[in-house]
């Protein structure tokens, strides 16, 4: 079989991928290195979206925000309350223009390769990977994965959720939606086993991304989505409506702790890393900074260091338990925070950018017993 080799190789062309090759040919020391990105999935044909808050700093993905908000609402079981978040705004990107703009990389730079072989196997021996794939061999120096297990990691933590969310994009005749603001949570849906809300995203008067988020162990069916998305039209806005896309997707929540080498000896990035916020399900960010260090460490020939666990996944751990074992007092817990907590202190302690100060505030404003049972009484097994 032939064998190829690149100075680069990526597994996996999704967000986390993309991201890294697109921080490598922009890099200041980026002197024309081969790159391959090994895709079978055609990770750019699955329907998703992302959405992050950020700064009014100058974002790298700023030229392909769809939308953005600067107001973000909370909907409780009889009200909504809704905040500026300045100075952080609420955007949002499709899938169809984050690859568009990716693979526009790709093709204006002959040194990138993106290819749909699939890997078999990977060997390692001492100065390069060699990837068996069902065309050929390639090697290389440097390889990084997106690849993980969902199975091996659930049954390595008994701290495993998912967040499971379904949603329709749609179009309505009459301008019914309030564009200025993006719903984060509303709360006022039916509740199961878990913690469940609906999520808008107004694009315009007339059309919105409308979701149902679950966070549970338990897999929700397409009916219970579907049921409850019609509902929640019917009682926020009372319309017909037409349907023109439809997403859903099932995350990881867990407090396992993801290392920064594969087995393989790969670097992990992405959901493999770690990269997804276990609480919150937010990654796109955290795939940006972790991109530009990985891209840093490989043109200055530094190993990158293994993770270090800081106060945030104790934070993290107690929510997921909350959330595993007393869902209703991890519900009533949410609710208190978004009542009682500036908005913009919300999403800098999520963003884990706040000091112990800030920290010790905004749980000062929330029932502390709760989450003390949950040191104790859960606290060794974990």
């Amino acid at each position: 079989m032939n064998t190829t080799n690149y100075d680069i190789v990526i597994l996996g062309g999704g967000c986390a991928g993309m991201q890294l090759m697109y921080q490598f040919i922009h890099h200041a020391q980026y002197k024309g290195e081969s790159i391959l990105i090994l895709d079978a999935d055609k990770t750019y044909l699955q329907s998703k979206s992302w959405c992050f808050w950020h700064t009014n700093d100058a974002h790298p993905y700023q030229s392909i925000f769809n939308t953005t908000w600067n107001n973000l609402s909370i909907g409780f079981l009889n009200e909504t309350l809704e905040s500026a978040i300045n100075p952080y705004r609420y955007s949002f990107i499709k899938s169809e223009s984050f690859f568009d703009f990716h693979f526009n990389e790709i093709k204006h730079n002959p040194s990138v390769v993106y290819s749909n072989d699939a890997v078999l196997s990977i060997d390692k021996d001492a100065n390069q990977f060699i990837i068996h794939t069902n065309k050929g061999i390639v090697t290389t120096p440097a390889l990084y994965s997106s690849f993980w297990n969902q199975q091996q990691i659930s049954k390595e933590t008994n701290l495993y959720l998912k967040q499971q969310f379904f949603g329709w994009e749609i179009e309505v005749e009459q301008p019914v939606f309030d564009a200025s603001a993006a719903t984060l949570m509303d709360f006022s849906i039916t509740q199961t086993k878990g913690v469940n809300f609906a999520y808008v995203l107004p694009f315009s008067t007339h059309s919105a991304l409308i979701e149902i988020t679950g966070f549970c162990s338990e897999d929700y069916t397409t009916e219970f989505f579907e049921e409850e998305l019609k509902k929640y039209i019917q009682r926020k806005w009372n319309c017909s409506f037409k349907i023109v896309k439809t997403e859903y997707a099932s995350i990881p929540m867990t407090n396992f702790l993801f290392n920064r080498f594969t087995s393989e000896g790969a670097i992990a990035i992405g959901t493999a890393a770690g990269m997804i916020k276990p609480t919150t399900g937010y990654a796109f960010n955290r795939i940006t900074r972790d991109s530009k260090l990985l891209a840093n460490q490989f043109f200055n020939k530094e190993t990158p260091a293994e993770f270090t666990h800081t106060r945030f996944k104790f934070y993290d751990r107690l929510l997921l338990q909350l959330l595993k074992y007393s869902p209703a007092k991890a519900l009533h817990i949410l609710m208190q925070l978004f009542r009682k907590v500036p908005y913009q202190q919300i999403l800098r302690f999520l963003d884990e950018d706040s000091s112990l100060f800030q920290e010790a505030v905004l749980f000062a404003k929330l029932p502390k017993k709760d989450f003390l049972k949950q040191v104790f009484k859960h606290g060794k097994k974990n």
